[in-house]
């Protein structure tokens, strides 16, 4: 009987801990950040692309200017003089591994980081 006991407790003890792992790893997070570049040169890194207040700053270039926004976990342009808006219309990027482009102006901004939970379908 004291057998059986110590299997059950062992066995107990491997199912709390990987409910624990499952449960208490739902809410760690890995670390994104975005890269931008201007050029092919690296412009400015965003460390924290999880600040929930909205933040913005504006990139001039020869070619014209771009307006970056970010909150929450995601970077997105909000404002361009480009002629054909691409990086204005393309949506709010927050995976790592996603681009936004804006050829006219030479301007990539690239996510990355450790964050693989979150993957798209191409992933």
């Amino acid at each position: 009987m004291k057998k059986n006991v110590k299997w059950a407790v062992i066995f107990g003890c491997v199912v709390l801990l990987c409910a624990g792992v499952i449960f208490f790893g739902q809410f760690s997070h890995g670390t994104t950040s975005a890269e931008i570049y201007v050029d092919g040169r690296l412009y400015k890194v965003i460390y924290d692309l999880g600040r929930q207040d909205l933040q913005s700053f504006r990139v001039e270039t020869e070619h014209g200017y771009n307006v970056i926004c970010y909150k929450s976990g995601k970077i997105w342009v909000s404002e361009a003089d480009c002629a054909n808006q691409t990086c204005v219309k393309y949506a709010k990027a927050s995976l790592v591994g996603e681009t936004i482009v804006c050829a006219p102006h030479k301007l990539v901004i690239k996510i990355v980081g450790t964050d693989y939970k979150k993957v798209d379908a191409v992933t």
